[in-house]
């Protein structure tokens, strides 16, 4: 089929007026389509996600929403092949999701296809809080309730990867509690005073269990994103030998210390970064970059869309060379990245969803010339 042609039947599979002969055409093309064929499927990312949307939903009723119960006399065969299908398309739509935004700047051969020993789940809400008593407490997205009361301060988990504190505070305690994500976990936390912090995979964050009205003190390991209420008292991240302060906003703070430079990043309001060798004052939409030496280099006209992408469920590079996607790829998935031979010095463009698995997002690499093996929690590339 040319473009034309997968369009037109596209919509009309979407739109449910596709005959079963159409849509046996439609995945019949995927399953023999070669890679750049799937690129120029779909234009955009709002007609991507209308396609996935809509052909999963209609997938999903096809496969599953049948009235006769499986394995009925006559129907057995029907029920699996709709369940095979169903598991073909959801394929085509990563396909389509992953390929079409994960473009190689060159756009080089594809790359032989790999060889899994194994794969990785994709990460996901997962954290430990130490209280105040230094007890550890496991967190998730699935429990929700009381976990601890400190000084008047309660602790609860929403159930949606959130931490919240609340409650008027006696007086009595004036404790710090510290919640850490490990690879392959993210987790939320609204502070007492109604801030409230996203913390990226591999980070922690320590930060008092209740604000007294003077500066409004955390200290940050990893990354983090930040929407700080205002309250009485300023507002500061301290954050390898950096403080960033806050004068009303929202901002994303990127410290991990395999990476070369500590980077700030402005959404709205202004912060100012200091250390001992400099300091500056950001505007929306700039970018503080501090290296080793301590100096503040500032950058203009910043695609905050790609930098808060983990926040939203996605990897997104913007002209990154291999090194820097495996370093999100290997936090991400909790895996050690080993490089085999010299890998080429090209840089990559595109979008992942991070809700897949660790092959999943591989593959889209694979595109890009990339060649790599899972064996059980390394990722080998070559």
């Amino acid at each position: 089929m040319d473009q034309d042609q997968l369009h037109i039947l596209l919509q009309k599979y979407m739109a449910g007026s596709a005959s079963q002969e159409e849509a046996q055409s439609l995945h019949d093309w995927y399953r023999s389509a070669a890679a750049d064929d799937v690129v120029w499927v779909v234009d955009g990312p709002e007609e991507l996600d209308t396609v996935r949307r809509r052909m999963l939903e209609r997938l999903q009723r096809e496969a599953f929403g049948t009235t006769e119960a499986f394995g009925a006399p006559g129907q057995h065969g029907r029920t699996v092949r709709m369940r095979i299908l169903f598991s073909a398309a959801a394929a085509v739509l990563l396909t389509l999701v992953g390929v079409a935004y994960f473009r190689h700047t060159h756009r080089p051969p594809m790359a032989p296809a790999p060889v899994l020993a194994s794969d990785v789940l994709p990460g996901g809400n997962k954290a430990t809080l130490i209280l105040g008593s230094g007890q550890a407490v496991t967190l998730d997205s699935t429990d929700k309730g009381l976990l601890a009361t400190q000084g008047g301060i309660t602790v609860q988990q929403s159930g949606k990867g959130q931490l919240v504190y609340g409650g008027v505070s006696d007086g009595s305690v004036m404790a710090y509690n510290t919640i850490l994500t490990p690879n392959g976990g993210t987790y939320t936390v609204r502070l007492s005073d109604g801030s409230r912090v996203w913390l990226n995979a591999g980070s922690s964050l320590k930060y008092p269990v209740r604000f007294t009205g003077g500066p409004r003190v955390v200290d940050l390991t990893g990354e983090a994103y930040f929407e700080v209420a205002p309250a009485a008292g300023s507002f500061s991240v301290r954050c390898l030998g950096q403080t960033v302060e806050v004068l009303g906003t929202h901002f994303n703070v990127n410290a991990y210390t395999n990476e070369a430079y500590i980077r700030t990043t402005l959404l709205e309001g202004k912060v100012r970064v200091k250390n001992p060798a400099g300091s500056a004052v950001l505007e929306p939409g700039e970018q503080s970059r501090v290296g080793a030496n301590g100096d503040v280099h500032i950058a203009r006209g910043i695609d905050t869309a790609e930098v808060m992408a983990w926040k939203n469920g996605m990897f997104q590079f913007d002209d990154a060379d291999i090194g820097t996607v495996m370093r999100q790829i290997g936090r991400w998935y909790d895996v050690d990245v080993v490089y085999q031979g010299r890998l080429p010095d090209d840089h990559f463009r595109g979008k992942i969803p991070r809700n897949v698995n660790a092959s999943q997002a591989l593959q889209i690499l694979a595109t890009g010339g990339i060649d790599f093996t899972i064996q059980g929690k390394k990722i080998y590339l070559k």
